[in-house]
């Protein structure tokens, strides 16, 4: 019921509006508003309740709109019937018949006006009820709505999320191939580099080896010539052979260590071509590896290094070797000379004697 006198509320504050627009003066607007209330929607009108609506002009003019509007209305209720030659009885009879004629039908024009409102009502109720069944959906629909936009708004930060490990990805991929390429360059370089060190190492070794031949030539040659000399210069002949046997010793003890220091070496190497080897097949985890790599590839390259000195240092004690044979040749030329200085002297002497005799 309260739903109903709403709604008549409103619908009458809505017809309010809209005869304020079409009747500007007061008094024929207090009247319409009388008329409104009394035969749409069956409301004795009061003084208070015009006011009300209306709230125009003094607290008097709705009394006398309402006095003028009551006073027409019971004129407009009695019939008046004109005719000559009716009796004034007759005719006031015929009057109030149509009066009351008139009033029934006013009374049963109230009461479908009545009906019909109830009926608007019940409309009313099924329209708010609908209404409102529709804002609850609305409202339903407006939280899933609300819920799709949430799952939207995660899914689109997932996917940003996404893009972005894409890109750190694709970055760190990037560098990755890069690393990759510079250590197959370092290995390139290194592979370079340690065949030039074995080639220079051969070589290096052969002439080694050939000084040792040119060594072992001299010194067999100052041997034969100690022994044609050795009756003559025995004393000094077994001190330069014990001298000669130390030097072959020392020299055979230095062949002996370029002979381990170049097995060392290709030992060396072999572990180098081993761990060139593992290299290239740990070439994918080289960005984990690449510290430990860069020290491997710097002791191989420290021990090439060790390796080149140290057959540079084989290469100078061969050459002291040399100069010393050289000087050993030297001396026995020296103490040679004496001795064959001293036979000539003994030939002139025996022959001066002679002649003495």
């Amino acid at each position: 019921m309260k739903t109903e006198e709403l709604f008549a509320e409103s619908a009458i504050a809505v017809s309010v509006a809209e005869l304020r627009e079409r009747f500007p003066r007061t008094q024929d607007l207090y009247r319409e508003v009388c008329v409104l209330l009394f035969f749409r929607h069956g409301i004795t009108p009061t003084a208070n309740k015009l006011y009300q609506l209306v709230r125009k002009g003094s607290m008097s003019a709705p009394t006398e709109a309402l006095n003028n509007f009551w006073k027409t209305l019971r004129e407009r209720s009695r019939v008046t019937v004109e005719h000559s030659d009716l009796p004034d009885e007759l005719r006031t009879a015929a009057g109030d018949l149509v009066a009351t004629l008139w009033k029934s039908a006013q009374l049963k024009s109230l009461e479908s006006l009545t009906t019909l409102q109830a009926e608007a009502a019940a409309v009313v109720d099924s329209a708010k009820a609908d209404l409102a069944n529709a804002r609850a959906e609305r409202a339903d629909a407006s939280q899933a709505l609300e819920h799709v936009h949430t799952q939207l708004r995660t899914s689109e930060d997932a996917a940003a999320l996404l893009r972005q490990e894409l890109a750190a990805a694709a970055a760190t991929r990037k560098g990755l191939e890069q690393r990759l390429e510079d250590a197959r360059r370092e290995h390139d370089v290194m592979q370079a580099r340690m065949e030039q060190s074995s080639a220079e190492h051969a070589a290096e070794r052969e002439r080694l080896a050939d000084r040792t031949r040119l060594a072992e030539d001299r010194f067999a040659d100052m041997e034969r010539r100690g022994l044609l000399e050795i009756d003559r210069e025995r004393t000094a002949a077994t001190k330069l052979q014990k001298k000669a046997e130390a030097e072959r010793t020392e020299h055979a003890a230095a062949i002996e260590r370029a002979r381990i220091e170049q097995n060392a070496t290709q030992a060396t190497i072999g572990q180098l071509r081993e761990q060139i080897g593992a290299l290239q097949n740990s070439v994918k985890t080289l960005t984990n590896e690449r510290d430990r790599g860069r020290a491997e590839l710097q002791s191989v390259r420290e021990q090439l290094e060790a390796a080149i000195r140290q057959a540079a240092t084989d290469s100078a004690r061969a050459n002291l070797l040399r100069d010393e044979l050289e000087r050993s040749r030297a001396k026995t030329s020296t103490r040679r000379e004496p001795s064959t200085q001293r036979s000539v002297s003994k030939r002139r002497a025996k022959g001066v004697s002679g002649s003495d005799g």
